[in-house]
């Protein structure tokens, strides 16, 4: 007992104890938790053993045309056979000399990092064996920070461990080789080959696969075409070791050293495939679907393994109409625009800053930055010339360029944007979102500009909806608007006096009407009609809004116009149709979606707006046939003539055309009875613009729509060329035989006098009060009074 008692433990030793066991649980406990995906997937060998039967899912159009596919990554596949045993050796030299000796993790070389990273401080590499960086590379770390690395490398090892219990050494090459990154979003050793050295990879030569292997440490700092001196010190450092290791002999090895670095590089310059636009678009959409809604038969898909079809609502005819439509004009008028500023550039030979911010958004300035180059080193970059391959409208050159140069080539150019939807079903039918997608990735289909006059159709739908009559007239005058710091809008020919229709204003585009009708209407009802035609842009509550300042989509002012054949009721854009599985189930169908409704988001918006109409439309019957009728005058007499008179289209058409200050944007939107269409045309700069009348857009964008129109005749089995609107797409009860101008001038003036305001003054401001109006009125009788009946 007195033993017990000297010897007796102290206080603090159970929880010293407790602590001790508490420390050798936390690494079981963090295997564990890596072991069950807490820290990134883990797949089971029957997940894995799918791997090599990834298929590529299919994007078809309606009329079952294949228009391109959706692979795991940017690559071709090929078997092992295909690759030059020479590159195997040059990889396993560079990467992972015990590959034929391991089980997929390597301690020998874990070792290694151990004492030279931990204790040495030495840098040593990963230790990362092949099999462990095709675990990484099909299944990305989603992490950062030294925690999660340690965390990484143990998933991975549990991955390249289960890895080689499916799959012989032969065929994990092949997963490797065929996935792996080559930098330049290129994946695999056959695209990697056939840009760097156009040829197969069983061509390579053993300084050339060197080269290639040598990259996949830093792909964009040892690549070859941009940085050949760092590219030949690391193939020569792979050649090295493919003599240490007996695969080639001395003698060798100082032949391949001492040949200079060349390449014959060779980048895919043409889109592959049509519609390139539309299938990023679709890409996004069906990502979308396959992570927020569940499949028919209950299954999880993925886009880029599971073989799966696509069934598009695009048009491939149409889809062709379309890119020759825009290939046609936009060469045209490049040409026009390059000779039109031939004494120069429109941006500056150095520091421009739209250039420099071009720059910055490049991957190569991504790359470099991530490659820890300094800025002067950066600079000295972007100022050094090299020979590249660029696009032109005349085909690919070859030039000495820097790439400050390059970028400012390719910021120079016009681009466009054109979309054509079916009024009723909102079937995009063509999809169109640049010139080049390979060198202009912006969709222009969805970037967001003003739309200038494009816009005042909403305008005068919303002046229709609060009372106004299309026949009601309205004084082309100057006015001076107080309460927005006294904006004076403006005429683009400058020519005021008279009096205007509403539909007249309309067809001629008459800017000082536009805007009294906007505020006669009020912008607030304005904004609710646009939003409810499926604006989802902001429109902000300013006079100039009626001159289209606002900015807006294409796809959304497209839509928009769609109310106008719809009964007054805006489709909802719909790119897909149904989606199949590779064995040809269908697991999403999207055919039996209601048509004609803007949106659960723009119906949201809608609702906070006073005064929707009952039956959910955005305007009334009467109001989009009057439209119609009104927009079809544009088109025949007013500023979308040109469709008639240059391009001899003579089958019902509709529409309005749109330029915004500077000639920084045309626009055109038009309708046939079948189909709603818009063209954009503009620079990624406002800079890029014509300073002359070809700035217009019935000089610009309208000519898209005209080619489009000719492309689609003859095309059998459409029906877009009908040549009338039918009785329920122009049914109204407003009256619209009335003349578009009336010359009044006499009796304005002796208005203004009797009034008290000074004719004389080319400023004078329209009365905005309208009792006091119709006071004037009353008092002469009544004779000047507008006819709104």
């Amino acid at each position: 007992m007195n033993y017990l008692k000297k010897n007796r433990l102290p206080s603090w030793f159970p929880y010293l104890m407790g602590g001790v066991i508490l420390l050798s649980l936390l690494p079981v406990i963090f295997f564990v938790m890596i072991w069950h995906g807490s820290f990134g997937p883990v797949p089971g060998t029957a997940e894995l053993s799918e791997i090599r039967n990834y298929r590529a899912s299919q994007v078809y159009s309606a009329d079952q045309k294949l228009l391109g596919t959706y692979y795991i990554q940017n690559r071709t596949e090929i078997s092992i056979d295909q690759v030059d045993p020479v590159v195997v050796d040059a990889l396993l030299a560079i990467e992972d000399i015990r590959f034929y000796n391991h089980n997929g993790i390597d301690y020998r070389a874990l070792a290694r990092v151990g004492v030279r990273t931990l204790l040495l401080g030495q840098n040593s590499g990963g230790g990362s064996t092949i099999t462990q960086q095709l675990a990484k590379n099909l299944y990305p770390r989603e992490r950062n920070g030294p925690f999660y690395i340690v965390a990484d490398k143990i998933r991975e090892m549990i991955i390249a461990r289960r890895m080689e219990s499916v799959y012989d050494k032969d065929e994990i090459l092949a997963l490797y080789l065929n996935s792996v990154s080559f930098g330049e979003e290129i994946y695999g050793i056959d695209m990697a080959s056939r840009r760097f050295f156009n040829k197969r990879p069983s061509e390579l030569e053993l300084h050339e696969a060197a080269t290639l292997t040598g990259m996949l440490r830093a792909t964009s700092w040892y690549n070859p075409h941009r940085n050949p001196d760092s590219a030949r010190q690391r193939r020569n450092v792979v050649i090295r070791q493919m003599e240490k290791y007996g695969m080639i002999t001395a003698e060798e090895a100082t032949r391949y050293v001492d040949k200079p670095m060349e390449t014959r590089y060779s980048r895919i310059t043409e889109s592959d495939g049509p519609a390139p636009y539309f299938r990023e678009h679709v890409r996004g959409e069906v990502l979308r679907i396959l992570e927020n809604e569940e499949a028919l038969d209950g299954q999880s898909y993925n886009l880029y393994t599971d073989g799966l079809i696509i069934q598009t609502t695009v048009d491939s005819r149409i889809q062709k109409a379309a890119e020759d439509a825009v290939a046609t004009q936009l060469k045209n008028l490049q040409n026009r625009f390059d000779g039109e500023r031939s004494a120069g550039s429109v941006f500056a030979d150095r520091d421009d800053p739209a250039v420099l911010w071009a720059w910055r958004q490049s991957e190569h300035y991504r790359q470099l930055r991530e490659d820890g180059f300094s800025d002067q080193e950066i600079e000295d970059v972007l100022y050094t010339p090299a020979i590249a391959r660029i696009y032109t409208w005349n085909g690919y050159e070859e030039r000495e360029l820097s790439p400050y140069d390059l970028h400012r080539h390719y910021i120079s150019f016009l681009n466009t944007g054109f979309l054509a939807m079916h009024p009723e079903t909102g079937h995009i039918l063509a999809w169109v979102g640049g010139i080049n997608h390979r060198y202009f990735k912006y969709d222009h289909v969805k970037s967001r500009r003003q739309p200038g006059s494009a816009f005042k159709p909403i305008v005068y739908s919303a002046a229709l909806e609060s009372g106004m009559q299309p026949c009601d007239y309205q004084r082309n005058i100057l006015s001076i608007y107080e309460d927005y710091e006294e904006w004076m809008p403006r005429n683009v020919r400058d020519e005021y006096g008279g009096r205007y229709s509403i539909q007249g204003a309309l067809a001629q585009s008459i800017n000082t009407i536009a805007v009294e009708v906007l505020m006669e209407t009020g912008i607030r009802n304005v904004q609710h009609t646009a939003v409810g035609m499926g604006i989802q842009s902001v429109i902000p509550p300013e006079p100039s809004i009626a001159l289209g300042t606002a900015e807006v989509s294409l796809l959304e002012l497209t839509t928009a116009y769609t109310t106008f054949l719809n009964g007054g009721k805006p489709a909802t854009p719909k790119t897909i149709k149904a989606i199949y599985n590779s064995e040809g189930e269908l697991i999403y169908d999207f055919s039996g979606e209601e048509s004609g409704q803007s949106g659960s988001l723009t119906d949201a918006i809608r609702q906070s707006f006073p005064g929707s109409r009952p039956d959910g439309n955005a305007i009334s019957e009467e109001t989009a046939g009057a439209m119609v009728q009104m927009l079809s005058k544009v088109v025949n007499e007013g500023t979308g003539h040109n469709l008639r008179s240059q391009f001899g289209i003579r089958h019902a058409l509709a529409g309005k055309t749109g330029t915004t200050q500077n000639f920084s944007d045309g626009w055109f939107v038009g309708m046939t009875p079948d189909m709603v269409f818009g063209s954009w045309v503009g620079g990624s700069s406002p800079r890029v613009r014509f300073s002359s009348n070809m700035g217009f857009a019935s000089q610009t964008a309208l000519p898209v729509a005209g080619y489009f129109l000719n492309n689609l005749r003859g095309q059998n089995g459409l029906e877009a060329q009908r040549n009338q609107f039918t009785a329920e797409q122009t049914h109204t009860s407003f009256d619209m035989s009335c003349p578009d101008f009336q010359d009044d001038r006499f009796r304005d003036r002796l208005r203004d006098f009797l009034s008290g305001r000074d004719s004389e003054d080319p400023r004078v401001v329209e009365e905005k009060e309208e009792e006091r109006s119709r006071n004037v009125f009353r008092r002469l009788g009544g004779i000047f009074s507008r006819d709104r009946n």
